[in-house]
């Protein structure tokens, strides 16, 4: 290489290098400080590009968390509620139970369970009224499902979160075969009845078994029946047509699963043979609500889970005709409570009124009560008309409680174990990434600081070339100086 003076090319070289390894370490002294490899775009472009996406999705993640968290606190106050109101109904059914024993029961006893009665159903009226989570309320019917019937024979029941509101026409509803009641009506005369003997068994209900002596009259074993049902609180109603000598058993309630079973000790007598057992059945209604698939329980028609609008909507029909019954309109209020990262993820809770204007409606009855709030204990027909509808509102707050427990389980639960696993899944993804490998790094750091002192040292030893040129040029000079005076 030639001893230049112009441009020293080896300090420029080692200035280079110096400043690599200077820059080099001032990034690990970065990514110690910060912790994260990747701090600028400059760093690694398709890793910030991920790792920004990944940050994005955890955030979205932790807030869904924090949502559902909150949401599962609401839906566990109103479930605290319902239990509540589950109670005051338990209470309310064995006040009109006392009110239909009428053997042992006056009219003074009945004044005062009414008046208990009356008061349950105000604290059932407070418990809807004002059970609230924070300024929303829950139960009062503003965070549900809501509807009306379109005439007097057709009543609006319940419906579910995925029950979408129907137009102001209403949903038609159609009613292909009537409801019926289990019932035996067979002929009876004295000669018949004389030394008869059946067992009279409820489905999932009580046991009777009543003898009529040798020549007692039908009429006479009328009336053992009758009363011996009655002592066992059995949901039927027996009478005895003594003109036509025609005996009639039929269960108060609609439906398939609202039968009884007889077993006479007479061949031919009531049913076909001595000592076998004969079950006799009613029928559920069955029909369509806006032309999708229903499923009948009694007078009600709830569609089919499966149906795009009328999923989980109940209706009851007290209607004497098959064909179009009118149309129902309902409202949706659902609570919706955002539960994941995008947009379309959302939870539907319906939290349904419980005042008793709601509570047990469409229970046909011999005293007139269209729902709870209208019940009386002032005779033993109301009483036993109460039971079936508060019988019918604990079925419909059962129903609620067991839709909310669903919904907090197998729903809420399980979304905050899943976002709670993304949540941990997504920050390691992320870490991967983004975060600084310390071990590496300080080896990387220290790596530099060593070039760094070293290429320093270069660039000093470097320099030294062009002193070297100047003493060079300075002892020419001198020798040049001096031999000029020695001549």
């Amino acid at each position: 290489m030639p001893l230049g003076m112009k441009n020293n090319i080896a300090s420029i070289n080692a200035i280079n290098h110096l400043a690599k390894a200077q820059k080099e370490m001032s990034d690990s002294l970065t990514r110690l400080a910060s912790g994260q490899r990747v701090n600028g775009g400059a760093d690694a472009p398709a890793a910030l590009v991920m790792s920004e996406g990944l940050r994005a999705q955890i955030a979205g993640v932790q807030q869904a968390l924090q949502n559902t968290e909150f949401s599962l606190s609401m839906v566990q106050t109103a479930e605290g509620a319902l239990v509540e109101v589950s109670n005051l109904l338990i209470e309310m059914r064995q006040l009109a139970s006392t009110a239909a024993n009428e053997g042992a029961t006056d009219f003074g006893a009945l004044i005062s369970l009414q008046f208990q009665i009356r008061t349950a159903i105000e604290g059932i009226d407070r418990v809807s009224q004002f059970t609230r989570f924070g300024n929303k309320h829950l139960l009062d019917g503003s965070q549900g499902a809501t509807g009306t019937g379109g005439n007097e024979e057709l009543v609006f029941v319940n419906a579910t979160s995925q029950t979408i509101s129907s137009p102001l026409s209403g949903y038609d509803v159609d009613i292909d075969e009537m409801p019926l009641r289990a019932s035996l009506i067979e002929d009876l005369d004295d000669d018949d009845a004389s030394g008869l003997q059946i067992t009279l068994e409820e489905e999932d209900g009580a046991i009777i078994r009543v003898r009529n002596p040798e020549g007692a009259s039908a009429l006479g074993f009328a009336n053992r029946l009758q009363r011996a049902a009655f002592s066992a609180n059995m949901n039927l109603d027996i009478r005895y047509d003594a003109d036509d000598e025609e005996l009639t058993i039929e269960h108060r309630e609609y439906g398939f699963t609202k039968g009884f079973t007889i077993t006479s000790s007479k061949d031919g007598i009531l049913v076909d043979g001595p000592f076998e057992p004969q079950l006799f059945l009613g029928q559920d209604i069955e029909g369509t609500i806006n032309d999708e698939p229903a499923e009948g329980d009694g007078l009600v028609l709830t569609g089919d889970f499966k149906n795009s609008k009328t999923s989980g909507l109940s209706v009851a029909y007290l209607g004497d005709g098959t064909g179009n019954a009118g149309a129902v309109t309902v409202a949706q209020n659902a609570l919706k409570f955002q539960s994941g990262t995008s947009a379309d993820e959302q939870i539907k809770v319906a939290l349904n009124s419980t005042h008793s204007s709601v509570l047990g409606r469409g229970v046909d009855n011999t005293s007139g009560f269209e729902n709870l709030s209208q019940i009386r204990l002032t005779s033993t027909q109301e009483a036993i008309d109460a039971i079936r509808l508060v019988d019918e509102a604990l079925d419909q707050l059962t129903s609620m409680r067991g839709q909310l427990g669903s919904v907090q389980k197998h729903t809420l639960e399980t979304n905050i174990s899943v976002l709670r696993s993304s949540a941990e899944n997504l920050t390691a993804a992320e870490s991967s990434i983004r975060d600084t490998d310390m071990a590496l790094e300080i080896a990387n750091f220290t790596k530099n600081q060593i070039i760094t002192e070293t290429a320093a040292a270069a660039v000093a030893q470097a320099n030294q070339t062009a002193a070297r040129v100047l003493r060079l040029l300075f002892s020419n000079n001198a020798h040049n100086h001096w031999s000029f005076f020695g001549e």
